[in-house]
C-alpha cells in the first residue's frame, strides 16, 4: 500500500491498469475510479546484477505563441482610446499618435517608460517597431536542471531473491527560486523457507523537499504558477529597475494599478514542504496442496508533511510596514495507514473442466493528524518559519490543530469456471463498510459477473490460418465511493463565541447539518471487448464498449436557510457515461536489421446527467442541464459582429429602446423571442471542456543496435472558456497580448474576427462576451521523440559489461492546437482551465496558467 507518487520510477517492474466492470468490483470501493496496479522490481535467480540509470535533462520554458511586442500592444491601446475618443492632449481629443499624450498616458511619470515611448518618435516619423520590449517572461524563467540516478542490486536462488536500490532526484525548476529534489530506497526480498511455506517484504523510503517559490504577491495563497503569471501581467516598455539600479515597486509608476514587481519576492519569499514516506508490506503463504494455498498481506505506510511558507520584511506584502516585519506560517502532518489481508485461493482442473476459488477478508485504517501556526511581525528574516514566538506579541498569532481517523472493512468472494479453456466464467461478490457513512448505511454488496469466450479455439475459427486470437469479453460490475470527509455524518462542531449576560463565553455549534442516511455512491458498468491478433500477429488489438451509471452521487443539496445551513450532504442524481476504446498494434516492417512498430489508442467517451437535486429540472447556477455533460458552457450566442449599415443601426435603435448600447463593430447578440432584450431563453450550450476522442500514438524503429521512437498525444473536440479577445480597458494588457491577434473591426475591416478596438465602457453587453470567448481547446502533442543505442554483447563482454544503452529524448518539442494553444495556453493545466467561479460558469485560463516546458534528455542504462 501507498502512493504511487512516492515510488522510485526505476523500481516499477510493470503497471496494470484495470477498467472493465469485473477486474475492478473486485477492488470494491478503492476501485471507483478504476485500479492501477504498480508491481515493483524483484530478485532474480543466477549471478548478482548490479545495474546504474542515470538521465539528465536541460529544461526550457517553450513559448508557443508570438507574444506581442511593446509597441504593438501600444498600438493597440492606442487605438481603443482613439475609438472611443479618450486619446487627448490636454483636452483636445487627437486621432494620430502623438508624444506628448502617449507620455501623459502611458508614462506615468516612469522615467524607463518616458525613454521607451520616446524612441518611436526619434527622426520626427512615428514608427512603433522602434519601442524596446522588455522580456519579463524571460526575466523570470531560466534553463532547468534535472538530473536523475538509481543503483539497483539483484541477486538470488532457488530458496532466495533479493533487490535493493538506491535513487536520487534533483529539478532546479524553470521558473525562478522552484526546485525539488527527493532521496529513496527500496528493499525487495523473498524467502522460501519451506517447500510449504514462502515470506517476503517491501520496505521502501523517501524524503523529498520542494520548493514552489514565490509566495502570491498580496500573501493571501501560495502557488507554483504567481511568478509567471505576474510576468505576463508586467507592462511591456518598463524596466524592473531604475537608474540607479534600485528595484522599482510598480514597473511603469502605474500606482493606480499597480502590478508588484516580480523580483522583489524572488528572496523574500519561500513556499516549503518536506515530506518523508515510509512503506513496509510484508506477505506469508502457504501452499496446503499443489491447488490450495492461503496468503497473509500486512501493509503500513507512515507519511510525514512539513509545510513552512515565509513573507520577509521586504517583500511586496510587508515593506511598506513602519517598521517592515516578516511573517511565516508552519504546519506540521501526518497520515498513519495500515492494511490486514487474508486471502484463500483454490485452483483445479479435472479434465476439461478448471475451477477456481478466492475468499478475501480484508481491514484497513488511515489516521491523520496536523498541527500548523502562523505569525506577524516577526522580528529576523532569518529565522523563517522556525521560531513563530520571536515576534511582537511573543505568540503565533494563529494556532491549530486538527484529527480524523476512518476504517474500511471487506469480505469478497470469487469464483472461476472454464471449460476447455475455451468458455471463461468469473463472478464475484463484495461486502464493504466504510466508517465514514452513516450508521445502517455504512455497509453494502458489489457483485460482478465476466464471461470470456475464446472464439480462435473453435473449429470454424482454426480453419481461418490468419486469426490467430479471437476473444469475446463480457462484464457486469458495480463498484462503491465513500470519500467523504471523517465524522460527516455525525455533525462536527465548531467554536462559536457570544456573550452570556456581560460576559464573553466560548461556544460550540454544528459545523454542516449531519445526514444520519449517507450512504454509499454506486456506479454500475457494463462493457462488451473483443481481442485479437492476426496475420501471425503482426497486428493485434482490443476493441471496447463501456457504460457506467453512477447514482446516489455525493453532491449538496440545497436546504432552508432556516434549518441554520444552507446545504446537506446528500446521495442524490444520476450520471452516465459511455464509450468506445480502440487499441491497435501492429507490426508494420519486419527485417533482419531492420523492424517499424506501431501503437495506437484511441477513445472517445460520452458524459451525460441523468438526474439531479430535483430529479429531472436542470440547475443552471451551477452550469448542470439534464442530458448533458457536467462541464458545458451555456451563454448567449455572438452572432457576427454590428455593422454600420442601415439594417444595423435599426435594429441597434431598438435595442437601445430595452438599455443596451450597441455600436457597430461589437458583438451581435443572437435572440429566441425577438424582443430585443437578452432574456434565459436567449443562452445555448456552445460547448463543453470534455474531449470528444482521445488519442495516443506509438512508432518505434529498430535498426540494427539503433532505436528510434516518437510519441503523439492529443484530446480532440473540448472548448474551453478564455478571453483572447483584447481587453484594450487599460495599459497593463493581459488577455490579447498575442501578435497573431490583429483582425480587428474597422471601418475599412467589416470582416474582422475580433471587434472594435474601443476604450469606450457605454457600449455592448459583458455577457454577448461569452461565447465568443468559448474556444477550441484541441490539441495534438508530440510528447516525445528518443533515439538510442544499445550496445553489443560481443563488445562489453570484454570489460565484464552486462549491457549498455546510451539515450537522448526530447521531451513536449511541439504542440499543435486550436484558439486556445494559440493564445499561448497550456491546454492540459487543469487547475485553471477547469476551475468554476462564484456564479457557477466556468472560469478557465487565469494569468496563472501554467508554463510549458521542453526537455533535453541525455540516458545511460549500465549493467553488470
Amino acid at each position: 500500500m501507498g502512493d504511487v507518487n512516492d515510488i522510485n520510477p526505476g523500481d516499477i517492474e510493470s503497471i496494470e491498469i484495470l477498467k472493465d466492470a469485473s477486474s475492478t468490483a473486485i477492488y470494491g470501493s478503492r476501485g471507483a475510479n478504476g485500479v492501477v496496479l504498480v508491481t515493483t522490481k524483484s530478485g532474480k535467480s543466477g549471478k548478482v546484477q548490479v545495474d546504474y540509470n542515470m538521465t539528465i535533462s536541460a529544461d526550457v520554458a517553450n513559448s508557443i505563441t508570438d507574444w506581442a511586442s511593446a509597441g504593438e500592444m501600444l498600438d493597440r491601446i492606442r487605438t481603443a482610446e482613439i475609438n472611443g475618443g479618450t486619446y487627448k492632449l490636454g483636452t483636445t481629443v487627437l486621432t494620430e499618435p502623438n508624444l506628448e499624450a502617449d507620455i501623459s498616458k502611458f508614462g506615468h511619470g516612469d522615467a524607463a517608460s518616458i525613454a521607451a515611448l520616446q524612441k518611436a518618435y526619434e527622426g520626427g516619423t512615428y514608427d512603433s517597431s522602434k519601442i524596446p520590449t522588455t522580456d519579463w517572461i524571460g526575466m523570470m524563467t531560466r534553463t532547468g536542471i534535472t538530473q536523475n540516478h538509481q543503483l539497483s542490486i539483484s541477486a538470488g536462488n532457488e530458496k532466495s531473491k533479493l533487490f535493493t536500490s538506491l535513487g536520487y532526484y534533483n529539478a532546479k525548476g524553470v521558473q525562478l527560486n522552484q526546485g525539488f529534489y527527493r532521496y529513496t530506497a527500496r528493499i525487495n526480498g523473498e524467502i522460501k523457507v519451506t517447500n510449504w511455506l514462502n515470506v517476503g517484504t517491501s520496505i521502501s523510503a523517501s524524503y523529498s523537499e520542494q520548493e514552489y517559490g514565490t509566495m502570491n504577491y498580496s500573501g493571501s495563497a501560495t502557488g507554483a504558477r504567481d511568478l509567471y503569471g505576474r510576468a505576463l501581467s508586467q507592462y511591456l516598455i518598463a524596466k524592473p529597475y531604475d537608474e540607479d539600479g534600485n528595484l522599482v515597486d510598480y514597473p511603469g509608476g502605474n500606482a493606480s494599478a499597480p502590478v508588484w514587481n516580480p523580483y522583489i519576492d524572488i528572496d523574500n519569499t519561500s513556499d516549503n514542504t518536506r515530506r518523508v514516506n515510509l512503506q513496509a508490506n510484508a506477505f506469508a503463504e502457504i501452499t496446503f496442496t499443489p491447488w490450495l494455498k492461503y496468503r497473509f498481506n500486512l501493509g503500513t505506510n507512515y507519511n510525514n508533511v512539513k509545510e513552512g511558507s515565509w513573507v520577509g520584511s521586504q517583500s511586496t506584502i510587508n515593506r511598506k510596514g513602519n517598521p517592515a516585519y516578516s511573517s511565516a506560517s508552519n504546519e506540521s502532518q501526518d497520515r498513519k495507514n495500515w492494511l490486514i489481508e487474508n486471502i484463500l485461493f483454490f485452483n483445479k482442473e479435472v479434465g476439461i473442466h478448471s475451477f477456481g476459488a478466492t475468499l478475501v477478508q480484508s481491514a484497513q485504517k488511515s489516521m491523520y493528524e496536523n498541527l500548523s501556526a502562523s505569525a506577524n511581525k516577526i522580528l529576523y528574516d532569518s529565522s523563517k518559519w522556525w521560531n513563530l514566538a520571536s515576534n511582537l506579541n511573543g505568540k503565533p498569532s494563529s494556532y491549530g490543530s486538527g484529527f480524523s481517523e476512518n476504517s474500511l472493512m471487506s469480505y469478497m468472494g470469487r469464483v472461476n469456471y472454464g471449460l476447455m479453456n475455451r468458455y471463461l466464467v468469473t463472478a464475484s461478490l463484495r461486502y464493504d463498510g466504510a466508517s465514514v457513512l452513516a450508521t445502517g448505511n455504512k455497509w453494502d454488496y458489489f457483485p460482478s459477473v465476466a464471461l470470456a469466450w475464446k472464439m480462435q479455439e473453435e473449429k470454424f475459427i482454426k480453419s481461418i490460418q490468419w486469426i490467430d486470437e479471437l476473444k469475446l469479453r463480457l462484464g457486469y460490475g458495480v463498484t462503491g465511493n465513500s470519500a467523504v470527509s471523517a465524522y460527516t455524518t455525525s455533525g462536527p462542531l465548531s467554536q462559536y463565541n457570544y456573550v452570556y449576560g456581560t460576559t464573553p463565553a466560548i461556544g460550540m455549534i454544528p459545523k454542516d447539518m449531519a445526514n444520519k442516511k449517507l450512504g454509499w455512491e454506486k456506479t454500475r458498468q457494463i462493457n462488451i471487448g473483443l481481442d485479437f491478433a492476426v496475420l501471425n500477429r503482426r497486428l493485434s488489438g482490443t476493441l471496447e464498449w463501456y457504460q457506467s451509471n453512477t447514482f446516489d452521487l455525493l453532491m449538496d443539496r440545497s436546504i432552508p436557510g432556516i434549518t441554520g445551513f444552507s446545504n446537506v450532504l446528500d446521495n442524490i442524481g444520476e450520471m452516465k457515461n459511455s464509450g468506445i476504446e480502440l487499441s491497435l498494434s501492429s507490426v508494420n516492417i519486419d527485417k533482419r536489421d531492420f523492424t517499424w512498430r506501431t501503437d495506437l489508442n484511441i477513445s472517445h467517451n460520452k458524459e451525460e446527467i441523468v438526474s439531479l437535486v430535483n430529479g429531472k429540472q436542470d440547475m443552471p447556477s451551477n452550469g448542470w442541464f439534464i442530458g448533458q455533460p457536467l462541464s458545458v458552457y451555456r451563454y448567449y450566442i455572438v452572432d457576427g459582429l454590428w455593422q454600420n449599415t442601415p439594417e444595423d443601426l435599426a435594429e441597434i435603435a431598438e435595442w437601445k429602446k430595452n438599455g443596451y448600447n450597441f455600436a457597430p463593430g461589437q458583438y451581435k447578440p443572437k435572440e429566441v423571442n425577438k424582443n430585443y432584450k437578452l432574456e434565459d431563453d436567449d443562452k445555448q450550450i456552445v460547448g463543453n471542456r470534455s474531449p470528444k476522442v482521445v488519442i495516443g500514438l506509438t512508432n518505434t524503429f529498430n535498426y540494427k543496435n539503433w532505436e528510434l521512437s516518437f510519441f503523439l498525444y492529443g484530446r480532440l473536440g473540448q472548448k474551453y472558456y478564455y478571453n483572447i479577445d483584447p481587453n484594450a480597458s487599460g495599459d497593463y494588457v493581459v488577455y490579447g497580448r498575442k501578435a497573431s491577434l490583429n483582425d480587428f473591426w474597422s471601418e475599412e475591416n467589416p470582416n474582422a474576427k475580433y471587434p472594435k478596438l474601443t476604450s469606450a465602457s457605454n457600449v455592448s453587453d459583458a455577457n454577448v462576451n461569452r461565447s465568443a470567448n468559448v474556444h477550441n481547446g484541441s490539441f495534438v502533442s508530440v510528447r516525445n521523440i528518443s533515439l538510442g543505442y544499445t550496445f553489443k554483447d560481443k563488445l562489453l563482454s570484454k570489460y565484464s559489461i552486462r549491457s549498455l544503452n546510451v539515450f537522448a529524448q526530447v521531451i513536449n518539442p511541439f504542440l499543435f492546437g486550436g484558439e486556445v494553444v494559440k493564445a499561448g495556453i497550456n491546454p492540459e493545466d487543469t487547475n485553471n482551465l477547469n476551475s468554476f467561479n462564484s456564479v457557477g460558469d466556468l472560469q478557465g485560463a487565469t494569468n496563472n496558467n501554467t508554463m510549458m516546458t521542453t526537455s533535453f534528455v541525455f540516458g545511460l542504462r549500465l549493467g553488470f
